[in-house]
């Protein structure tokens, strides 16, 4: 499942066709916990992933039905990709929890970052995934590299996503699984329902903002 047309263009061009299919997200991704069930089943890109998928739905859906052994969801390293990440796995949760439960739905880390040194068949290209990463690779590079930022999935072509989000020999995913299934009620019902007071009140006892000199928000984390 991968976020925008542009980034949909590119996975299916690098893609192995053999093993890989690829469905682009264009439109919204519904907040499956809140809409009413109407709804949920009038959104096109809802009804494209039942379809694709091919296991029914909710109390009729069967994993062993799956068109497919994983659903991985593919999106941008930034907050709007986290976004959808978490609509995704909402619905997954909500109406096709066996296929969380089996193992078979994961999150891809695409890069943040793209070093070069050199050009053509010398050159030496890394990848890193994070700023800890990135300082690394920068002492082994050495001066003279070029670095690239990626905002988007859109900016890589098919043989960076390849490389470094799709292939099964170098590429890096996160199981989703449920360790706790009444802990895991609870954040979807807290976080991702309609109560907003309740969902306020979780952020501020869980989750520490780091402020910069600004006071802008650098980072949160969740304990």
């Amino acid at each position: 499942l991968v976020e925008g047309d542009s980034a949909g263009g590119s996975a299916k061009q690098g893609r192995d066709r053999r093993f890989q299919a690829i469905l682009p997200l264009r439109g919204k991704v519904l907040n499956t916990q809140k809409a009413k069930l109407q709804d949920i089943f009038k959104n096109e890109e809802i009804n494209t992933m039942i379809y694709t998928i091919g296991a029914g739905v909710g109390t009729e859906f069967n994993v062993d039905d799956s068109n497919y052994d994983k659903v991985i969801i593919m999106t941008d390293a930034d907050d709007d990709g986290a976004h959808i990440q978490i609509l995704l796995l909402t619905f997954f949760y909500r109406y096709m929890r066996p296929m969380i439960e089996k193992g078979k739905v994961y999150i891809a880390l695409p890069p943040l970052y793209r070093l070069q040194k050199g050009r053509g068949k010398k050159s030496n290209i890394q990848y890193a995934w994070t700023d800890e990463e990135l300082a690394e690779d920068e002492k082994k590079m050495g001066r003279g590299y070029s670095l690239q930022r990626f905002k988007g999935l859109g900016e890589m072509n098919a043989e960076q996503l390849w490389q470094t989000t799709m292939d099964p020999e170098s590429r890096m995913l996160i199981r989703v699984k449920i360790d706790d299934a009444a802990l895991a009620e609870r954040r979807v019902t807290t976080l991702m329902g309609d109560k907003v007071a309740a969902r306020r009140k979780w952020i501020e006892e869980n989750v520490k903002f780091r402020m910069g000199e600004d006071g802008s928000i650098l980072e949160s984390e969740a304990e």
